[in-house]
């Protein structure tokens, strides 16, 4: 008798093809929007690591998802790892207040000497960004995030519990063209205290045309810190469509050797 159980391969064929149809109904969403009001200025958390001090509007849902690549060694083990897709799904739900929804499918591929893979649905993360303040002479525009990582998932990827983590994003515009924004950072990771930053600086170098470059770090308890260095472009197709990419690599050997990111970001209209 033929079997008719689904492969992992075909399941994984299955994935990857409703992701697709989702980038397609999501596109022509915001093809469709241009016929209306212009929306406001959209403002992304992604491809750099710091988080914007821009709240989403109310009644707005943005999507911002992508592919994520890293290479590591640990000791004589090579480490790849990907995401694809991460997606993060922010809404609008006061003036000053936002929901936020981050998750992503994960494989890891561990070699040394031999081929090991892993993969599965990374665990759901969930939370809020409020605004604080808006920018006024040398103070910057504040907003305060606060999320929690959900022991959900794959159990090979899932924390072993509910994991807080919060950060204070701080941003400059320095003129009509170039902004510096940076976060301070605090989460836990199995129980350990795990601080961090990151800064950017980013210039607008045309209408539809943003390029970035940016440093960050984190250090684990009882571990060496990290510190990591990205660049990257961001293509607005689009009123409410942004595509994007980015580079990074490390800058100390605590660090990941280095790391690409590419994606796209849709907004929703009211």
């Amino acid at each position: 008798m033929y079997s008719i159980m689904p492969t992992s391969a075909s399941v994984r064929c299955v994935c990857h093809l409703k992701y697709l149809l989702t980038f397609c109904v999501v596109v022509l969403l915001a093809i469709r929007a241009i016929a209306q009001d212009e929306p406001p200025e959209m403002i992304t958390d992604r491809p750099d690591q710091t988080e914007s001090s821009v709240v989403m509007p109310r009644n707005m849902v943005q999507l911002e998802s992508g592919f994520f690549f890293q290479k590591d060694w640990e000791g004589a083990r090579e480490l790849k790892s990907h995401a694809y897709p991460t997606t993060l799904l922010r809404v609008g739900v006061l003036e000053g207040l936002e929901l936020l929804f981050l998750a992503a499918y994960r494989d890891s591929v561990i070699q040394n000497g031999e081929r090991r893979k892993l993969e599965g649905m990374g665990p759901l993360s969930v939370g809020a960004k409020a605004k604080l303040w808006d920018e006024k002479g040398w103070l910057p525009q504040a907003a305060l995030l606060f999320r929690v990582l959900l022991p959900t998932g794959d159990r090979r990827f899932r924390p072993s519990g509910a994991e807080p983590h919060m950060r204070l994003n701080l941003s400059h515009a320095l003129t009509s063209k170039i902004e510096f924004a940076y976060n301070l950072v605090h989460g836990w990771s199995e129980g350990k205290s795990v601080p961090g930053y990151t800064a950017s600086v980013s210039y607008e170098i045309a209408d539809k045309f943003t390029v970035f470059a940016e440093v960050f770090g984190s250090k684990e308890e009882g571990e060496p810190a990290g510190h990591q260095a990205d660049a990257g472009i961001l293509f607005l197709l689009l009123p409410n469509l942004q595509l994007d990419a980015a580079f990074g690599t490390r800058l100390n050997s605590a660090a990941p050797d280095y790391f690409i990111i590419t994606g796209f970001s849709v907004r929703l209209p009211r």
